[in-house]
């Protein structure tokens, strides 16, 4: 993630290579936009899961980035996923995250992300504060 001087939030180099459009970023969670295209499709024709789990990455790390000191990192440390059904290119992903609790050396976050009205893959995060 980074953060322009007027504060607003923009995608990493990484999130900006695959095309993550972060919406917000806020004490409500974080909603981030992607538009999967062919070169994300694992070989079966459907979106990989790495890509999946990237924006699942991606917009906990924003939720949880919202709840915690400017300039505090809060890296990732475990991620698990759930892969519900397949996402196909073409159509936008919508990727909703919210941040459960942020104290002083642990965080935890939520994430869902959905294809139309189809839940594609969800995720629960940790992640350490290093203040």
């Amino acid at each position: 993630m980074s953060v322009d001087e007027e504060g607003r939030i923009g995608p990493g180099p990484f999130a900006r290579h695959l095309g993550f459009r972060p919406i917000r970023a806020d004490e409500d969670g974080a909603v981030v936009e992607a538009d999967p295209r062919p070169e994300h499709l694992n070989g079966g024709g459907i979106v990989h899961g790495g890509y999946l789990t990237a924006l699942l990455d991606s917009t906990t790390g924003w939720a949880v980035h919202a709840h915690v000191p400017p300039g505090v990192a809060a890296p990732h440390v475990q991620l698990t996923v759930q892969y519900v059904r397949a996402a196909v290119a073409g159509e936008p992903l919508v990727c909703r995250g919210r941040c459960l609790r942020a104290g002083g050396r642990i965080a935890s976050a939520e994430a869902e992300i959905t294809q139309g009205d189809r839940v594609i893959a969800r995720a629960v995060t940790s992640h350490a504060v290093l203040v």
